[in-house]
């Protein structure tokens, strides 16, 4: 007979870490650094992206968003993209 093991989220914990200001800061520079990948991966004379940090009650987000420099959807997708996999590092 396996074992299980059966995780129960802290909910109360996680929410409340969602809104320290260690965790915007954080969730911040990320977005801060996948807006710059996503500046570099874009096509020369391109990249210009919205950068948007917001706290709500329960929660910080950040995104970034489009390349309007270019009217191709696809490019624009495609250096958010490499955007993203920028942020990973």
């Amino acid at each position: 007979m396996a074992d299980r093991t059966r995780i129960i989220p802290n909910r109360r914990g996680i929410a409340r870490m969602l809104t320290t200001p260690g965790t915007r800061r954080l969730i911040e520079a990320r977005t801060r650094q996948i807006e710059a990948a996503a500046v570099r991966a874009a096509e020369p004379d391109a990249g210009m992206f919205r950068t948007d940090v917001t706290e709500e009650p329960t929660r910080v987000r950040g995104a970034v968003i489009g390349d309007y420099a270019t009217s191709d959807p696809a490019e624009s997708r495609r250096a958010l993209l490499r955007g993203l996999d920028g942020g990973r590092t």
